[in-house]
Order: structure tokens, then sequence, then C-alpha cells
């Protein structure tokens, strides 16, 4: 069970709702400081049967309690949306990202969040949704001939690809980036991390923080960190409003 976070505000509201995006279904979660609040920060959850949009709601229940609303959903095949996991591909979530991105109120500018393979995506997205702000956990690149690969065990590994969309959204990006990596991250190579770093050279900020005693899975790991979580949630919140208020 994720450790509760004693910042959210009592009046915190959340909604469940389901969109559509080609054939499937998304289920999704609308996190919001009070009723009626525009959702400018989308999440984008990683690769693996058990990914879902809840893992993440320690961050986004801290950032509703800072006046922040959200929006977190399911790719398909995974959680409550329709589809089969193994009938996915990269290509495919590309164009369920820019799905969810509707959901959002464009008068507010716009925040991507990432885990693993969702950092790939967000990153990818980016020249096409123009986000202001970028919070990538642990992401992953993979090459560009992976976007059509199924996941059914045939989708190349994460490494840093030299010609990954990732990169290359990135090189586009002139927003604020943060990275949070784990230290003993044994599906992402630490390398792939300063391929982001290094394609980012037109971003207004970009600043890595590093777990040194996280693997992986980041978010079954870092909500128990008492410690470490109100500081790493802090600096997540402070780099988006510092994103908003540059815009």
């Amino acid at each position: 069970m994720d450790a509760p976070d004693m910042s959210a505000s009592p009046s915190m509201k959340t909604e469940d709702f389901v969109f559509s995006a080609g054939e499937q279904w998304l289920a999704a979660t609308r996190v919001q400081p009070d009723a009626g609040a525009a959702s400018s920060i989308l999440t984008l959850h990683g690769l693996g049967q058990t990914a879902n949009r809840h893992t993440i709601r320690y961050v986004l229940d801290h950032l509703a309690g800072h006046g922040l609303a959200s929006v977190c959903f399911e790719f398909s095949g995974n959680g409550d949306s329709s589809g089969a996991l193994e009938e996915a591909c990269l290509r495919r979530r590309y164009e369920e990202t820019l799905a969810a991105a509707e959901h959002l109120d464009k008068r507010e500018s716009l925040t991507l969040i990432g885990t693993s393979m969702g950092g790939h995506l967000a990153a990818w997205v980016a020249p096409v949704l123009k986000p202001a702000c970028l919070v990538l956990f642990c992401p992953a690149s993979y090459p560009a001939d992976a976007a059509e690969s199924r996941f059914d065990g045939g989708l190349a590994r994460p490494a840093p690809y030299p010609d990954s969309p990732a990169y290359a959204g990135l090189r586009e990006f002139s927003g604020d980036l943060l990275i949070i990596g784990a230290g003993k991250d044994a599906v992402v190579p630490a390398e792939t991390l300063d391929g982001y770093l290094a394609a980012a050279k037109n971003a207004r900020s970009k600043h890595i923080v590093w777990l040194d005693d996280c693997e992986h899975f980041i978010h079954r790991w870092l909500p128990h960190q008492d410690a470490l979580r109100p500081q790493v949630l802090t600096t997540i919140r402070d780099t988006i409003l510092r994103a908003r208020a540059r815009q």
C-alpha cells in the first residue's frame, strides 16, 4: 500500500472516466485540488502487465495539495482499459497519449510526467504537445525501428539508441526538464539518462536527481521513503510551478 501524502488538500476531488483512442477505451482519473480545476498535467505509465494509473497517485495527490490538477490513465492492455498488452506497440501508445492530452485544459501550460516507457513517450510527443515541463522517472529509450514492435516479447531492450524518437523529440524541447533516476536500475542503463540530458540541448533548464538506493520500479519504493519522498515531491512541484510561471 502506498504511503499517504499528508500534504493532499482536504478538498481534493477525483473523477474516474473513460475515453476512446482508436478502437480502444482507456480508463482515466482526474485528480484536482477542487472540483472544476483545470487539468494541465498528464502522466504516462511504464511497460508491463502490472503497470497502471494508480502507482503515480502519491505524486498527483501532492500536486493537487498545491493547486495543480492532473489526469492519469492506463494505456490499452493495462489496468481497466480495453485491449491486450501483447497487441500494443509504441506507435499505438503514442497515439493514445495524444488522445489522452485532448482531456487537458489547453489554457494552462502542459506538463508531461512519464515513467520508464512513459518517459520515452513523453519525450517523443513533446514536439506535438509542446509541454512547458517534462518530469521523467527512469526514462527508457527505444530505437526508431521499434515503434511498430508488438509487446509480445519482440520489443528492443531500453538503451541509449542514437536514433531514439525520445532523443529526437527532446532536441526540439525548450521547456524545463527534470529526470529522476534510480541508482540500482537494472532495466534502464544510466547511459540512457545521459542521452536524455545530452539531447535536451535547447531545454530552458535540465536537472537530474539520483536516488542511489532505488531500483527501476521507483513508484513501489519512493512512497515509503519518509526522508526522501518529501524532497523529491517538492522538487517536482517547484519545477512544474517554475515552468508555468515562465510561460
